[in-house]
């Protein structure tokens, strides 16, 4: 065997392996994106679903129906009610900045859109 076949046949045998791996990565693409775009669908479902938690627990607040702001918090995990409670804070503390008659009423009409929209719908007009 000459030197040049063996060269060549390193070099065949590398191009099958690039080829292999280009089309391994190909074969990839297709359920690599979809796993991301499921993972990024259950991202906003958890982010609506938080804000619209928090959306009711501020209107509880701002009726001062204590016992329901209990139940709200008892509902969830600790770490979905300290989300929903920082949105409900977030609210409450715009609605304390703004306090004039028409921004309350904006506010709270803002606060009952969120929380009549659903976890993965944007918020009712």
């Amino acid at each position: 065997m000459r030197i040049d076949d063996v060269v060549q046949q390193q070099i065949d045998a590398a191009e099958a392996k690039r080829r292999a791996q280009r089309d391994r990565r190909a074969a990839m693409k297709v359920p690599r994106a979809a796993g991301v775009q499921a993972r990024h669908r259950a991202k906003l479902a958890r982010i609506g679903s938080v804000e619209q938690h928090g959306a009711t627990l501020a209107l509880a607040s701002l009726d001062r129906d204590h016992e329901t702001v209990a139940r709200l918090l008892d509902l969830v995990d600790e770490q979905a009610a300290r989300q929903a409670a920082a949105v409900a804070l977030g609210a409450l503390a715009e609605l304390a900045l703004n306090a004039r008659p028409g921004s309350i009423t904006r506010i709270r009409d803002a606060l009952t859109r969120l929380q009549a929209s659903g976890p993965d719908l944007p918020p009712a007009a």
